[in-house]
């Protein structure tokens, strides 16, 4: 029997690195297990903020990439900024501290991405990736349209395939949209209105919407109340059992290590973990001794000053961007895996794919976080503890109980269950994708 076939957009996929290429990707590893054929439409030679090539091995051979030509503004932001031509230009360096801020070339390039490049500053994709899409569908015989986000322009030209070609499409949201955590959070009126535009006709014309949790597609709602009904679907980020497999536990210390992975900058940031930590020190606590933090990827310039700068800085290790498999190897040879998310109603929605690798490394997690979908998941999961995020003697005497419990080799934090464990699973997730597909055609 034929497979059918899913034409599957999006802009991050190896060589990129980072979070944002692991879903897709894992979606294309094992739909073939479920009776579809991925065909990928992605961008050529573009501008990622991290690469990781070792991902690319997880394409299977005979998969179809295709890449269309794609025009990214970041040569001119270097520019005015300054900045080398090998610099990353991910949010982590969109999101500076006051002082270079103030600077003349930082401020016309935060406007110029804010008023003029509306979804985002890949839109220059969807001239170039819209007719190859068209040419695609006919030549591959694609039966059903995917298209996942951020970037938002990945919808647009899903949207834009969707109707010259009349075939079902599938938006899957990884993120929000309009003033959502990597989104610019001012616009002027008539970007603004253009984007609201754009993000209502993406919401009214899709066939199914996937949400990785239900705070976006509240969030999402709150501004089209109109489109809510039976087309959207929750579907989670997870994590990959084969990505552990052979992995050695890598940076051991005699030290109780507790490490974050991915990227921090504007407020996701560990300042009321720092400041907890300094007023440890003042009261000379054991704890300090005991204790190492360490941060694995990209942190904005701004944070790694702070950090530096504290007189617990003897307690972090920052570890610059690391492949994922490199990544993994830090999670496992740590104690805790650290979550660190900002008390904002918007982030009480927020559940990243981070949660899900943690869950895969099998190591408890401390959630600095406020009430919301991802401490309920780690309370109801028995996955570690949460502390509110702004709380320093809560987070003290967390980190104090923490200690205690490793040091007397308690484990009073209970990993999920193998049935719980399968539904994180992203070969699990995927099954349910292909039955979405199945259900629009």
């Amino acid at each position: 029997m034929q497979s059918k076939r899913v034409l599957i957009i999006t802009y991050y996929f190896p060589p990129a690195g980072g979070a944002g290429v692991q879903r897709t990707l894992k979606f294309v590893k094992y739909l073939r297990d479920f009776g579809w054929e991925p065909v990928v439409l992605t961008a050529r030679d573009a501008d990622y903020p991290a690469y990781d090539p070792t991902l690319e091995v997880e394409i299977p051979a005979d998969v179809k990439v295709y890449r269309s030509r794609i025009f990214e503004p970041y040569w001119l932001y270097r520019k005015l900024t300054g900045r080398g031509a090998d610099e990353s230009t991910d949010i982590a360096t969109l999101s500076l501290g006051d002082s270079r801020q103030q600077k003349l070339g930082e401020r016309i390039s935060q406007w110029v991405r804010s008023a003029v490049f509306v979804p985002d500053a890949r839109i220059g994709w969807l001239f170039f990736a819209t007719p190859l899409g068209k040419k695609i569908v006919q030549s591959e015989n694609i039966d059903v349209i995917f298209s996942s986000a951020p970037p938002y322009t990945t919808h647009l030209i899903g949207r834009e395939l969707h109707r010259k070609t009349g075939l079902p499409w599938v938006a899957d949201f990884r993120d929000s949209w309009i003033g959502w955590v990597s989104a610019p959070q001012w616009r002027p009126k008539f970007s603004w209105a253009l984007e609201r535009r754009m993000e209502r006709a993406v919401l009214r014309d899709a066939d199914r919407i996937l949400t990785v949790s239900r705070g976006i597609q509240e969030d999402l709602l709150s501004r089209h109340p109109e489109q809510r009904g039976a087309r959207w679907r929750f579907l989670s980020n997870g994590f990959d059992a084969a990505d552990f497999v052979g992995v050695e536990p890598a940076g051991n210390h005699n030290k109780i290590t507790i490490t974050y992975v991915g990227s921090m900058y504007g407020a996701r940031n560990p300042e009321y973990l720092l400041q907890a930590l300094e007023s440890l020190q003042k009261q000379q606590s054991k704890v300090i001794n005991q204790l190492r933090v360490r941060l694995v990827g990209r942190v904005g310039e701004s944070i790694a000053a702070r950090i530096k700068s504290s007189v617990v800085n003897h307690v972090f290790e920052l570890i610059a961007y690391v492949s994922h498999r490199e990544a993994l190897s830090y999670l496992l040879g740590s104690d805790v895996s650290l979550l660190i998310i900002d008390d904002t109603p918007a982030n009480r929605g927020i559940l990243t794919g981070k949660v899900y690798e943690y869950i895969g490394a099998g190591k408890p997690i401390l959630a600095l976080a406020p009430e919301g979908e991802a401490a309920d998941l780690i309370r109801n999961h028995h996955l570690g503890w949460v502390a509110p995020p702004k709380d320093l003697a809560a987070i003290q005497s967390t980190l104090q109980e923490i200690l205690l419990t490793i040091r007397r080799k308690e484990s009073r934090v209970v990993k999920p269950g193998n049935s719980n464990r399968t539904a994180f699973e992203r070969r699990h997730q995927t099954g349910e994708l292909a039955k979405i597909l199945d259900e629009i055609i």
